[in-house]
């Protein structure tokens, strides 16, 4: 919430650009997509935790004081009410964690009508395209997620983001088709190999 209220007090223009920048990514696939664009859609990819709880935190605050001034219940007891909410839970925190997917996901779209090229844009579209729908199957339907179809279903979609992220983005890998192999990219930063490894595995964790 403070950071709500520092993005739009004082409304000079700094602010104003910024929310002018937010709107081109959130806008997609209606405008066209610069660099700018797509680094904000993967910046608002990482925030989905973090919108989650916020949202979560301020219907429980809401719900909290809504109850102690009607003396309906206190504060302490607003957490039943936000466990039960429908809206909650139905609409609030899964919007918040698959608009971010949509908006990198339409952004490739458009990506790929204005160049005319399939690939990589619709490769990096279905990487958003499957995260959202294994995200969505495990919020609506949490028994199944000991199954073993959404098992698989969420091993395949991570493992094609550690691929898309070290071989397509990073380029940390290159692939040599001579033979079928990889080694690590020779154009490197630092020239101790130890910190692209760790890069990779710890990608490959965090996932």
């Amino acid at each position: 919430s403070a950071f709500f209220l520092f993005s739009v007090l004082p409304w000079n223009t700094p602010r104003k650009s910024f929310w002018k920048v937010l709107s081109l990514t959130t806008g997609a696939p209606f405008n066209p997509v610069s660099f700018r664009d797509g680094f904000i859609g993967d910046i608002l990819t990482s925030t989905v935790r973090p919108l989650q709880d916020l949202t979560f935190t301020v219907f429980y605050l809401t719900c909290g004081l809504q109850g102690w001034w009607t003396s309906a219940f206190q504060l302490h007891s607003a957490a039943e009410a936000v466990e039960k909410s429908w809206l909650v839970h139905t609409v609030l925190l899964p919007s918040c964690m698959v608009s971010p997917l949509w908006w990198r996901f339409l952004q490739n779209l458009r990506q790929c009508y204005e160049t005319k090229q399939r690939w990589p844009y619709l490769g990096n579209a279905l990487k958003y395209l499957i995260a959202a729908e294994v995200a969505l199957f495990g919020v609506f339907n949490p028994g199944n997620k000991s199954t073993v179809v959404w098992i698989t279903c969420f091993t395949g979609a991570t493992l094609y983001q550690v691929w898309w992220d070290t071989f397509m983005d990073w380029e940390l890998f290159v692939v040599q088709w001579d033979d079928g192999s990889f080694a690590l990219r020779t154009r490197r930063l630092y020239p101790q190999k130890w910190i692209y490894m760790s890069i990779f595995f710890l990608n490959f964790l965090l996932r």
